[in-house]
């Protein structure tokens, strides 16, 4: 019995359902079916502004690890939008590291950022803490991180404060997604770019047992491949 992953099951099927209201489920060819290792949920979507939302968890069958979660939201090429990235990291009695970030694209000032400032400003369990290069370059500077989550009132307020973020990013899109001539492709590109940079991405993946091969198809054609 793991009360909290089924919590976090029912807060990813909740996600779920937003991102079925305001966008279109699509198949992703790049997904393909020896992609479909066991434990693992993958589910995609698209509209008009945005190019891929992309909804991954990951819940062991033996009951035993780490249970996951992972978001991402990446606006279309001509399209102003931070992109929205959620991941949850949780043992079977604590959250043990959690990141949400509407991570800018340079050279635009977005509401969203903005908003994102007002929100994580006073939130006293939030653990700012010194990023590595690679992420600097890609993460606002007010991005949530929190770890070691393991009371029920701590969790409340992460699930509360997380949900109204990715409840605010959906329900302002169509006045907030702003179309523009700027070619943002590079921008997107690097984002993905420098995901894998991060070492802990790659060795939390080899360690469910996945292949090297295999590790390295899904990170570059299906969790940030690049345009």
């Amino acid at each position: 019995m793991h009360p909290l992953w089924d919590k976090l099951d029912e807060y990813a099927s909740h996600i779920t359902k937003r991102f079925d209201t305001y966008f279109d489920r699509y198949d992703n060819t790049n997904y393909s079916e020896d992609m479909h290792f066991d434990g693992w949920t993958d589910t995609f979507w698209h509209s008009d502004e945005v190019y891929k939302c992309h909804l991954k968890t990951i819940r062991p069958e033996d009951g035993k690890g780490l249970w996951l979660m992972h978001v991402n939201v990446f606006p279309e090429i001509d399209v102003e939008l931070p992109i929205l990235g959620f991941d949850i990291v949780a043992g079977p009695k604590k959250i043990t590291g959690s990141f949400m970030d509407y991570s800018p694209l340079r050279g635009f000032e977005h509401p969203y950022n903005q908003y994102m400032e007002t929100v994580t400003k006073g939130l006293e369990w939030n653990k700012p803490r010194e990023l590595p290069a690679w992420a600097k370059e890609i993460f606002s500077e007010d991005m949530i991180a929190v770890g070691n989550i393991n009371t029920d009132k701590e969790l409340d307020q992460f699930i509360n404060v997380t949900k109204h973020l990715v409840d605010f990013y959906l329900e302002n899109l169509e006045y907030n997604a702003f179309v523009s001539n700027r070619n943002t492709l590079p921008l997107l590109n690097k984002y993905c770019t420098n995901q894998k940079m991060n070492p802990h991405l790659h060795r939390s993946i080899l360690n469910m047992g996945i292949s090297e091969e295999d590790k390295e198809r899904y990170v570059n054609n299906v969790l940030f491949e690049e345009r």
